[in-house]
């Protein structure tokens, strides 16, 4: 895990390493999260991608759309597989175990 060193700056908090992160809107949280899901699947998941994933379902859906089973699976196997990996992916840096695929991030999971 890494952590992060906030700065108060202007009244609103910042990182001191800003520059060093691949998503600065999110939090420290979400971004363990997406280079966790592209380390596992080998497909880039954020930057030009993040406006879009605000949900579970959206990132199985972007893997499962990105990437193909190596083992046979047919679509609806590998897309279960996918969204099992996710889930324990989502406990492990988020801390979130309880949610539904359309739940969203930081609205609903409160991911901060």
């Amino acid at each position: 895990m890494r952590l992060v060193a906030p700065a108060v700056i202007g009244g609103d908090i910042q990182s001191h390493y800003a520059p060093l992160r691949r998503y600065p809107d999110m939090s420290w949280a979400l971004d363990e999260f997406f280079e966790a899901v592209a380390e596992e699947f080998g497909v880039e998941v954020g930057d030009s991608n993040e406006a879009y994933l605000e949900t579970p379902g959206e990132v199985i859906d972007y893997v499962v759309d990105n990437t193909s089973p190596s083992d046979g699976m047919d679509d609806e196997d590998y897309r279960e597989h996918v969204a099992g990996v996710i889930g324990e992916i989502m406990a492990r840096t988020l801390g979130v175990t309880r949610y539904s695929e359309g739940s969203r991030f930081v609205q609903d999971l409160r991911v901060r």
